[in-house]
């Protein structure tokens, strides 16, 4: 593919776009390190070894932007919640030197319409950057829906370098479906409301039922993740017991020995108790976050927590909707006190 555009000290320049292949490795690690210096907060993408090793099992595959051989932009689909079908798009990163010539867009087009149909994959969901708006506008230009908004989400040190936000930066969820799947969730009357506007884009014929079971009298089940680089603790529940309430506790303990400031619950909206489940944690201050469409093969919802108050002022949203959902979250954060 051949691309023209202008720019100071640019001209006619030829880009090509394609698989990453085992010889562009090291000039994706320079990608990275053009934007983020050594503060990625995921450090495997520094690692040559490891970026070969999940692109050749399918765990992460990066489309890349070269021109005269050298990588200038990229983005990427990669597994990171519990559902194997469900890939996050991210890490979508162009060279400081080639802004404002569509190099994300053409590698988010050719993904989509070359690799991804290919891959097997079910749902696509990312987290947008809420410091800037280009991201956001190229997710829903590719039939992206907006489904939640994770404050405080990245770390400061990622921005550092380019000087981009002068705190923690926030995150616009999105999703996209390639293979529709219908199911029954259960809506916590507390966030019916929200949810009910959040699937009015992106409903293909789910049973909404009202929340209203106790806690199942069984061992709570889970698993932990904590990104220290990033000070963010995640806690997958697809299963919830009587002993909910002790299990956050013991997370939360291990989250905070580790540094993190951000906590971040994915319930599962297939659970009858996810109303109950919901008030434990907002009893514990955590607050709406949004859906999480096939999370857990079913469908998810994301409660969140911080230990101090987010930027406000550096969040930029470019759909309505987007605004609407932040409105709905701030809200219910206020409530919570959260």
């Amino acid at each position: 593919m051949d691309f023209s555009g202008t720019k100071p000290g640019l001209s006619g320049l030829s880009l090509e776009i394609r698989l990453m292949q085992k010889e562009d490795v090291p000039g994706v690690i320079e990608l990275y390190r053009s934007v983020y210096g050594d503060e990625y907060p995921v450090k495997s993408v520094y690692d040559i070894e490891t970026i070969l090793n999940q692109q050749e099992k399918g765990e992460m595959i990066r489309v890349i932007a070269l021109t005269k051989g050298k990588a200038v932009g990229q983005v990427a689909v990669y597994r990171s919640a519990p559902y194997e079908k469900l890939y996050e798009e991210g890490q979508g990163i162009v060279h400081p030197e080639y802004r404002n010539l569509k190099i994300n867009d053409q590698c988010m087009g050719y993904a989509h319409e070359k690799i991804y149909p290919g891959l097997g994959l079910e749902q696509l969901w990312g987290e947008a950057v809420c410091n800037h708006i280009y991201m956001q506008k190229a997710c829903l230009k590719l039939g992206y829906t907006e489904t939640g908004i994770e404050l405080d989400l990245m770390p400061a040190s990622s921005y550092k370098k380019e000087q981009s936000s002068r705190g923690r930066v926030c995150t616009l969820l999105l999703s996209k479906t390639f293979k529709p799947f219908t199911q029954t969730l259960y809506l916590p009357q507390r966030y019916e409301e929200e949810l009910k506007y959040i699937y009015s884009t992106c409903n293909p014929g789910h049973i909404f039922l009202p929340s209203v079971a106790p806690l199942p009298h069984k061992k709570t089940r889970g698993s932990r993740e904590i990104y220290k680089g990033a000070g963010v603790a995640r806690f997958a529940i697809p299963e919830a017991g009587a002993d909910l309430e002790s299990f956050l506790a013991q997370q939360e303990e291990s989250a905070l020995k580790a540094d993190a400031c951000i906590f971040q619950a994915y319930l599962n909206l297939s659970s009858p108790s996810v109303g109950v489940e919901v008030e434990i944690m907002r009893k514990h201050n955590y607050f709406f976050g949004g859906a999480l469409p096939r999370w857990f093969g079913q469908d998810g919802i994301l409660m969140q927590k911080m230990l101090n108050e987010p930027d406000l002022n550096g969040i930029q949203l470019y759909s309505e909707r987007a605004k609407k959902i932040l409105e709905m979250i701030l809200n219910d954060k206020n409530s919570s006190g959260g």
